[in-house]
């Protein structure tokens, strides 16, 4: 019976290779690696009315200081307004971001109601203030390496923004 032997040096070079690989890996997942993407403005909210869904499109200025690009895929996000949910959220679209860039990107979203979502904003619109919380995970890649970012973010905004919804 043949066996087979391996050479001294070609263990090594395979040796070498695993590590040459562990370090790319740990390099590409390091966390220092990646900057936070950062959303300074939004504008131009487009409402429309599909069904019990509510479809926006808006301009969102956003600052990517990573070194790479990185696209947005897929959404899943709950949003509420004052602790009433308001539906479930989704990117319809994906969008890359420029590496180094300060832009503006389009976006398009479509959000299925909750029960009573519409009355909801209906009654928040005349208020001065409201409580708006976006909870839920998005998905995206930066070289290839997908990622999964946790969104747990609550902010008051004004409500008079409620009233573009109601147009």
């Amino acid at each position: 019976m043949k066996t087979f032997k391996m050479k001294k040096n070609n263990c090594i070079s395979i040796y070498y290779k695993y590590i040459y690989l562990a370090c790319i890996l740990l390099f590409f997942s390091s966390c220092s690696l990646f900057k936070d993407i950062q959303i300074t403005n939004i504008q131009d909210i487009k409402p429309s009315f599909e069904n019990k869904s509510l479809v926006l499109q808006a301009s969102i200025d956003i600052t990517n200081n990573n070194f790479y690009k990185v696209a947005v895929k897929a959404s899943d996000l709950i949003i509420s307004l004052d602790d009433k949910e308001l539906g479930n959220i989704e990117l319809l679209e994906k969008v890359v971001f420029k590496r180094k860039s300060s832009e503006t990107y389009p976006f398009k979203f479509k959000m299925k109601l909750a029960d009573g979502a519409l009355f909801t904003i209906l009654k928040n619109v005349f208020k001065k203030e409201v409580t708006l919380a976006i909870k839920g995970k998005i998905k995206g890649a930066a070289m290839g390496i997908p990622k999964s970012i946790t969104i747990n973010e609550t902010k008051t905004i004004d409500a008079s923004l409620l009233k573009n919804l109601t147009n």
